[in-house]
């Protein structure tokens, strides 16, 4: 008899106690990695450019690349959709461009991408000597 009480006695506890705990799932924390991104274009078909690109740090890759360029604010700022092309798939860039310096600067960030680059994420900053993009920053794989 006293088996029995105290038994249910840990059934009704137990109950309580998993009814009135918090469960939380555990936040998955992307990989954070360094990476430099180097475009160098052809500007004379402007604002649609073509050109090459090299990596370094988290990504090695090179290849081909193109450029949409749409200026704003008298020529002041731009707004621009990279394109990245590698053998495995694509990634898709969009920055934010000031040619208020010189170099010219500004913010990239990665918006999209296709096959192994699917959920790659990253932005950094921007430096934009002659004919060069230079990204460095940083990408997370999740």
């Amino acid at each position: 008899m006293k088996q029995n009480k105290f038994l249910t006695a840990l059934i009704v506890l137990s109950t309580i106690a998993f009814f009135t705990t918090s469960w939380r799932a555990i936040p998955i924390t992307p990989k954070k990695q360094w990476v430099s991104i180097t475009g160098t274009y052809d500007f004379s078909t402007f604002p649609n450019t073509t050109g090459s690109y090299v990596t370094s740090g988290a990504l090695n890759l090179s290849g081909y690349t193109t450029m949409l360029v749409g200026p704003l604010a008298a020529g002041k700022v731009a707004h621009c959709v990279v394109t990245l092309y590698a053998t495995d798939g694509t990634i898709t860039i969009h920055q934010n461009c000031e040619f208020s310096t010189n170099p010219a600067k500004g913010q990239w960030h990665i918006v999209s991408g296709t096959g192994a680059y699917a959920n790659l994420k990253g932005n950094g900053s921007l430096l934009m000597p002659p004919n060069q993009e230079a990204m460095t920053g940083y990408i997370y794989n999740q």
